[in-house]
């Protein structure tokens, strides 16, 4: 039976055995997932120690896992985290969650002016995403400005796209493409909201990281306005497939039932 699991500290919260399991069981598959809590003096001995044929990382170790691996794909080197670890090498597979929940969505980026709210770990793999679908622009909302120029110029970097910084406060206009990477409104302070809703109407399209609740605060308010709203449960299903592909060495995905997996998730929450 092969062994896999997801590190963190704290990760009672996490839904990625629900996931996975349910993968295994379409798939017939002989393989066992869990979580593992792992303190950050903990991270380096478990990476040498551990004997799973491959594991997801979260919060707070998508960063202070890489000196401890052999090496890096390139995404995962390009963003500085990592979320799927296999035979030593670190993988990043947040940004192509994102990417394929927009292709399902059937929303094209190429050319467009984005906003997104908050500049943390989240927000760069987000970044990430937005540069390799050559987006026209990006602004960066965020409380901390320190951050966001750091943000704003890892993306300068590595792109020729066009940057703009701002507070909440300061927020004026946003684009029509917005993307909440803060953990404004996640369960248990699901009242909370990461702008100004007087900004948003009906032509824009809202996109939150956040998987649990379901739909946010700031996605019922965009909606309430006629806004396209996505939520992180397919993202976050999307990023967990793409790990398993790794792991398995095939597209798993496409034999799979989704909305199968939706459901046990949705229950879960």
């Amino acid at each position: 039976m092969k062994q896999f699991a997801v590190i963190g500290n704290p990760i009672a919260q996490s839904l990625s055995p629900d996931l996975h399991q349910e993968v295994y069981r379409q798939l017939r598959l002989d393989a066992f997932f869990e979580k593992i809590q792992v303190k950050t003096n903990e991270l380096h001995p478990f990476i040498n120690s551990n004997e799973l044929d491959g594991f997801n990382v979260t919060i707070p170790h998508k960063q202070s896992v890489i000196p401890a691996l052999d090496e890096l794909d390139e995404s995962a080197k390009i963003i500085g985290a990592v979320n799927c670890v296999h035979k030593g090498k670190g993988y990043n597979t947040d940004w192509l969650g994102f990417l394929k929940t927009l292709e399902i969505n059937k929303i094209e980026l190429n050319g467009k002016d984005c906003t997104i709210l908050g500049a943390g770990g989240a927000a760069k793999a987000i970044a990430y995403a937005l540069i390799t679908s050559n987006v026209k622009s990006i602004s960066i909302v965020n409380r901390s400005q320190e951050n966001a120029h750091q943000l704003s110029q890892w993306i300068q970097d590595n792109s020729d796209i066009s940057v703009t910084t701002t507070t909440p406060e300061h927020l004026s206009a946003v684009a029509d493409f917005i993307i909440n990477c803060t953990p404004l409104g996640m369960w248990p302070n699901t009242k909370s909201i990461p702008m100004d809703m007087e900004l948003i109407h009906k032509n824009h399209i809202l996109v939150d990281t956040i998987y649990n609740p379901i739909e946010t605060e700031w996605l019922k308010s965009g909606n309430a306005k006629g806004a396209k709203t996505m939520g992180g449960l397919d993202m976050f299903i999307a990023q967990g497939l793409a790990s398993a592909d790794i792991w398995f060495g095939e597209n798993l995905s496409k034999s799979l039932k989704i909305e199968k997996i939706r459901q046990v998730l949705i229950s879960r929450i």
